[in-house]
Formats: structure tokens, sequence, C-alpha cells
């Protein structure tokens, strides 16, 4: 019985590492909940790059998503959709990513 839980739960750690890793290939952004919200209110102006190379906390995107929506046009964004999106973006762009041209 104890091989079979050990099984179970290295076969769930495994699904989750994969699923964590992948990359959407239209944006390179991490596949994770919020990612679609991302795609329809942030990538339409910018790549995927702009996100990665500027990575904070929740505050930091909020104050991301403000500026864009004053300075840039971003439209007005539904309280449920700017939570996951704010969500996302903490989750998995905490931290800044220097890219270079090759990547």
């Amino acid at each position: 019985m104890y091989k079979i839980k050990l099984l179970i739960i290295s076969s769930i750690l495994a699904t989750t590492a994969l699923y964590a890793n992948e990359i959407d290939p239209t944006t390179d952004l991490i596949v994770d909940s919020g990612l679609d919200q991302v795609k329809e209110n942030c990538t339409i102006c910018h790549t995927g790059r702009f996100i990665v190379v500027n990575g904070g906390d929740k505050q930091f995107w909020k104050a991301k998503m403000k500026t864009m929506q004053s300075a840039y046009g971003l439209w007005e964004i539904d309280e449920k959709s700017q939570e996951r999106m704010l969500n996302y973006l903490a989750k998995n762009y905490s931290q800044k990513v220097n890219i270079t041209l090759d990547d």
C-alpha cells in the first residue's frame, strides 16, 4: 500500500512540474491560470518579453497596469479579470529576468 501511495504522489508531482514549466508558444509566457487574461489585455500591444524583464510583486504589477491605462490607452479591466492577471503576474513573474537577443 505504501508503494502505491508513493507512486501516486510521485506521479502528481511529475505532472505538476511538467505544467509548471509549460510555455505558451504565442507569447513565450508560462502557462498558468490567468494567462488568458494577460494575452487578451497585455500582449495585444507588446510581447511577453516586456513582462519577463519587468518582474515584480502584485503591487508592482498593479502600478504597471495603471500606468498602461493612464499613459498608453489600456482599457478598463473588470475586477475579476484584473485580479486573475495580477495573481498570474505576481506568481510567475515576480523577479526580473535578463534576456538577450538570442533568447
